[in-house]
């Protein structure tokens, strides 16, 4: 009797070595092209981001959502194997990190120690700076300021002493990051020829690619959006590629800034050939509706390079190929990042912005003049006014 029991044991656990191989090569078949094993108990953990299959001494792990259509020795998302296989996703080694509002990620190994070394080991301790030029990081979830006047990074109520290099560092590797999300961006510029709290519709430029989808581009506002865009405001569009073939078409992922061009400079020319006066009005505000001052060149004469083209200031202005608000930006950037001098006046906030070869000067008196000259390198405010 006892003989007996023992042949059906052998022939039992035979039966199950041969279903286990059978089954394991059926499901290792339908894992290997993208699909669920079918011989398995299925059990998926707590938090529905990992499953995990038992067949006949085999199982398969599979991380849901990572790359669920391909072959599993392909897919970082699924693995297969025995009954004691432990299999954890790679840790990833990138990090995201958000500068000034905007998201970077960093792949390079190195990179990510400095980063994380320098803010996350720093050690915090005494009262906090009131330098300027503050600069904000989040990373995992924690906000540092970088104050470079002071060369020192605060977080919360407290501040640590970072050292020229290191400050250094840091903004090298955000430079990097933004340069090389900049290769892979799609944007195109335009006016925006329609305009409600939900929606506006740009044209794009003549010159952009993009017209030869549609000459009219929906993009649609967050919900509840409190922006208002004005008509015949010039934009810069970034999205993700994407163009939905609808009338007007629309794009997926916009961002939208007032921004009329990438690159642009004055040319300033001395001595004006048409005035016989050192003031001459390159744009009077009754020409358009666009500005409520008057635009003024001073010994010379004022051309624009927008692009790699040139234009006379005039033209560009009316063509909507540049505002005059973009210049005035451009001016105080520049003077923040220490390229030219400025002065400003007590008079309301005039501003004189000194460049190499040329002066820009804004007017903002209590008296409510706003007029803009633009003249020679030597100009002064009483010059002018």
């Amino acid at each position: 009797m006892k003989k007996k029991i023992g042949i059906g044991i052998v022939i039992f656990l035979i039966l199950l070595i041969i279903v286990g191989i059978i089954t394991n090569y059926a499901d290792s078949g339908r894992v290997s092209t993208g699909h669920e094993p079918k011989y398995c108990i299925k059990v998926v953990s707590n938090d529905g981001s990992k499953v995990t299959y038992w067949g006949l001494g085999y199982k398969v792990i599979r991380y849901v959502g990572v790359s669920p259509n391909e072959p599993y020795e392909n897919n970082i998302g699924t693995k297969m194997g025995s009954w004691f296989m432990d299999y954890e996703l790679p840790k990833s080694n990138t990090i995201e990190i958000e500068y000034e509002g905007q998201t970077i990620t960093i792949t390079d190994m190195k990179d990510i120690g400095t980063i994380e070394n320098i803010l996350l080991n720093s050690k915090y301790d005494g009262e906090i700076c009131d330098g300027i030029n503050t600069h904000k990081i989040v990373l995992n979830n924690e906000v540092y300021y970088i104050k470079e006047s002071c060369k020192e990074i605060q977080k919360g109520d407290k501040q640590a002493t970072i050292s020229a290099e290191d400050l250094e560092l840091i903004n090298n590797i955000i430079s990097k990051m933004n340069k090389e999300q900049g290769k892979n961006e799609n944007y195109f510029y335009g006016k925006i020829i329609e305009a409600t709290n939900k929606y506006i519709i740009v044209e794009p430029n003549k010159e952009e690619k993009v017209r030869e989808s549609s000459d009219k581009i929906s993009i649609g506002l967050e919900e509840n959006s409190d922006v208002v865009y004005m008509i015949g405001t010039n934009v810069k569009i970034t999205y993700d590629g994407t163009i939905m073939e609808s009338y007007p078409a629309q794009v997926n992922g916009a961002k939208i800034e007032v921004k009329s061009a990438e690159n642009f400079e004055i040319l300033f020319y001395d001595k004006h050939p048409m005035e016989s006066y050192k003031i001459y009005t390159i744009l009077d505000k009754s020409e358009t509706y666009k500005y409520d001052y008057t635009i003024y060149g001073y010994d010379g004469s004022v051309n624009i390079r927008i692009d790699g083209k040139d234009y006379s200031l005039k033209e560009a202005l009316l063509q909507n190929k540049i505002t005059m608000e973009e210049i005035i930006s451009k001016a105080n950037q520049d003077e923040k990042d220490g390229k030219i001098k400025a002065d400003m006046y007590k008079d309301g906030g005039s501003m004189e912005y000194h460049y190499e070869n040329y002066t820009i000067i804004k007017c903002h008196t209590i008296d409510g003049n706003r007029d803009v000259y633009i003249g020679t390198k030597d100009l002064k405010l009483n010059d002018v006014i």
